[in-house]
């Protein structure tokens, strides 16, 4: 094989290389470009004011008085919502250190009469989430009760399992301004009431 012969088989083994490792690059981009954009597609089908929106439009078929955000309850069910995703959970009590939904609420501060959970992962908008909370008993008692004025809302991305979800935390309370200590979050104190409740469209209503 002469020397010119030689160079073309080299080049010809260099563009292929190269075409190998564009054609990797553009497959790689396009799966991280795409999996972006279905992220950010769904992030703008939630939010805490849509969610609060949707649930006092239910309270108000009820003629209830719509629940107000609370900084606090937002507070404390943002972290329960990182804590679901950062553990890999989804329960109202964490199977990795036992902390209980209402330890999250007392660690904001928040001293309360009554309060409630609601919990979802796996819908792709607020409607469909809604409607499934309105479906069950657990859930629609937390949104149509009487007592609670207050409610805050967390969202988070992660994983259960090996499946992206989507974790929704919404708290509810009846805030107790009168008391001056507020509970720890290891207070043994029982409250007024709870009610707590898990929605999953990957794995039926459950509580």
């Amino acid at each position: 094989m002469s020397e010119t012969q030689k160079s073309k088989v080299y080049w010809l083994q260099f563009v292929s290389i190269i075409a190998c490792i564009l054609s990797l690059v553009i497959f790689l981009y396009f799966l991280f470009y795409s999996g972006n954009v279905k992220n950010q597609a769904l992030a703008s089908s939630y939010s805490p004011e849509q969610i609060l929106l949707a649930v006092n439009t239910e309270r108000q078929k009820k003629d209830l008085k719509p629940l107000r955000p609370n900084e606090k309850l937002a507070k404390a069910a943002q972290n329960k919502a990182q804590d679901m995703s950062d553990k890999n959970y989804f329960s109202h009590i964490s199977p990795v250190d036992g902390k209980k939904w209402s330890d999250f609420i007392k660690e904001s501060d928040y001293s309360y009469h009554v309060a409630g959970e609601n919990l979802a992962n796996g819908f792709q908008d607020v409607p469909r989430m809604v409607e499934s909370w309105m479906n069950s008993p657990s859930h629609k008692e937390n949104i149509l009760n009487k007592e609670v004025t207050d409610t805050g809302i967390g969202i988070s991305f992660g994983k259960l399992g090996d499946i992206p979800t989507i974790f929704v935390v919404q708290d509810f309370g009846k805030e107790d301004i009168s008391k001056s200590k507020k509970p720890s979050a290891l207070s043994e104190e029982p409250p007024a009431f709870e009610v707590t409740s898990i929605a999953s469209s990957l794995a039926g209503v459950e509580k």
